[in-house]
């Protein structure tokens, strides 16, 4: 869980059981961010697969998969067909980097002002907020297991956080 600096004030999320997945989210996204810095450009355009995305693709595609939920907090429905693709994105880690701190913005603006009631249509089916950010947690840490399996066949070094977090060697 991360530390609050003393004179900041509490923020301010519907519920403590959003409050929490706020902090689970932080952590999560952490470690995205740590894989994101540690690994050199030349790299990212690494694929174990011709179906699968390179690595910076997919750090990519969690932030625009993330975007589409913002947007469901606000609006009530997920929609992953209104949000066009940025492959222009995978051009820099700087640019990505950028993108994927906008959206982590986004989000913790979103869940400040968001009704704790508020359900999400999930394609003919309702979701609570709560079970709507524990799918997109879920979609992080999904990536996150690829990447680990990205990283062991490409014999790429993961960064220390991933190794103690993971409790890989």
């Amino acid at each position: 869980m991360r530390e609050r600096r003393s004179d900041m004030p509490e923020p301010a999320f519907p519920t403590p059981e959003i409050e929490q997945w706020a902090d689970a989210w932080q952590a999560a996204r952490a470690l995205t961010y740590d894989l994101l810095r540690s690994l050199p450009y030349a790299v990212m355009n690494f694929s174990p697969h011709p179906g699968f995305g390179t690595l910076i693709r997919q750090i990519r595609h969690v932030g625009e998969i993330q975007a589409a939920y913002v947007a469901a907090i606000t609006s009530g429905r997920l929609d992953f067909a209104t949000r066009p693709r940025q492959r222009a994105l995978e051009q820099s880690k700087d640019r990505l980097d950028a993108f994927l701190r906008e959206q982590d913005a986004s989000l913790l603006a979103a869940l400040r002002e968001a009704d704790a009631a508020r359900t999400i249509e999930w394609h003919g089916t309702q979701a609570t907020l709560l079970q709507h950010l524990m799918y997109l947690l879920q979609h992080e840490t999904l990536h996150h297991g690829m990447w680990v399996f990205y990283a062991k066949i490409a014999e790429l070094d993961l960064p220390e956080s991933w190794r103690k977090t993971w409790t890989l060697k």
